[in-house]
């Protein structure tokens, strides 16, 4: 999506990173603002209103958190994409650069695809928002009509009163943590986001970690009242099986199993296996749905900057994949609130769910690009 009238503003005090980002960004065809320093990096944005800011952390005259606060306390910024481009990958510095106001953090070395991908993501949205905001405004008459097919998109999440919530459905290619007590549906929610995919011939994903393959199956089977398999056969349908390695029960005949100890480069791999065999890939870019059943494992087994990096890679893929939807399945308490804020940093929604008095109760605590409803509801047998 790359277009030359949007401007980029890059500030960073060492020339090569300075000239590397802006190289790579002119050649998609951006207009890149560049500024050495922070002081300088504030000025020549309040004098260009650029569409994006990529900023370091440590520069001369005023840093990259300055950078943030400072543009951000500025109505006129309070929209534009930010994303930190830093050496220092501590989660003290991330969480200071996403409480003051930026969208990404990316750590040097930094691979030029994700930023790629990245930038591109963060101005689709930026677009995709002016032009709701305008519709909102009822100034329909001064979008382009370009930027009116940029609407964001919706999917059906497959439960009824969250789609309520939602006005119409989950953002098209989004990354969605779904987060709750145990025993209040979560894998349910899962699963019917899956079959909702699979019944409109959807590609879809299902990263098995704490139920087996044969379960999942058998549990989509009778929902669909096929054999799950026939997706399967279709290239419409692909299960990871990190089950194995969670429960220590191997199943041999799995296309996509995780056998043995667990290493998250490994697992990133199989998971790009089995996105390539059903379309989700760079190449194919089909899009479609995943969901990380649950990811509570890899949050307890691995450092938090690991899992975060993991999860962080896999939910940048949504754009370059051809737009796809992923739920993150999370079980409250299974970590602490610290590494719950840092997981919910990477996402583009967060929902809950809950039980009262014997009843199932959903609710949208956070998502990006949309208005939505806050209030808890019941989660009926159809959703």
């Amino acid at each position: 999506m790359s277009d030359s009238s949007f401007k980029i503003l890059i500030a960073d005090d060492e020339p090569n990173i300075l000239m590397l980002t802006s190289m790579m960004l002119d050649d998609l065809g951006y207009k890149t603002i560049l500024a050495n320093n922070g002081a300088q990096a504030i000025e020549k944005a309040l004098q260009e209103f650029p569409d994006m800011i990529i900023t370091d952390i440590v520069m001369p005259e005023k840093d990259g958190f300055e950078v943030c606060k400072t543009l951000r306390e500025n109505k006129d910024f309070a929209d534009v994409p930010i994303i930190i481009l830093s050496a220092i990958g501590d989660e003290f510095n991330k969480i200071t650069g996403f409480e003051g106001g930026a969208d990404d953090y990316i750590t040097k070395p930094f691979n030029l695809d994700e930023l790629k991908s990245r930038v591109e993501t963060l101005l689709m949205r930026r677009q995709e928002s002016k032009v709701t905001a305008a519709k909102e405004n009822k100034e329909v008459s001064n979008v382009k009509k370009d930027e009116e097919t940029s609407e964001i998109q919706r999917i059906s999440s497959g439960i009824k009163v969250l789609d309520q919530l939602l006005g119409g459905g989950l953002p098209k290619g989004s990354n969605i943590l779904l987060t709750g007590p145990l025993g209040t549906g979560k894998s349910s929610l899962g699963r019917k986001f899956i079959l909702e995919g699979l019944h409109n011939k959807e590609r879809c994903m299902f990263v098995a970690i704490d139920d087996s393959p044969k379960l999942i199956r058998d549990k989509l089977s009778q929902s669909l009242e096929i054999d799950v398999k026939e997706h399967e056969d279709l290239d419409l349908f692909s299960i990871v099986d990190a089950y194995s390695w969670s429960s220590g029960a191997s199943e041999k005949n799995e296309k996509f199993r995780i056998d043995g100890i667990l290493d998250l480069n490994q697992f990133s791999m199989i998971i790009s296996d089995s996105g390539l065999s059903i379309g989700q890939s760079i190449q194919s870019k089909l899009g479609g749905r995943r969901m990380f059943d649950s990811i509570s494992s890899l949050l307890v087994n691995f450092d938090l900057s690991m899992a975060q990096r993991f999860l962080s890679q896999l939910a940048r893929t949504s754009l370059a994949f051809g737009m796809v939807n992923t739920i993150f399945v999370l079980e409250e308490g299974t970590v602490s609130e610290y590494v719950l804020n840092n997981i919910k940093y990477i996402m583009d929604g967060v929902i809950e769910t809950k039980e009262k008095d014997g009843q199932m109760y959903i609710r949208v605590a956070s998502m990006k690009w949309i208005n939505f409803d806050r209030d808890w509801v019941k989660i009926g047998n159809n959703g």
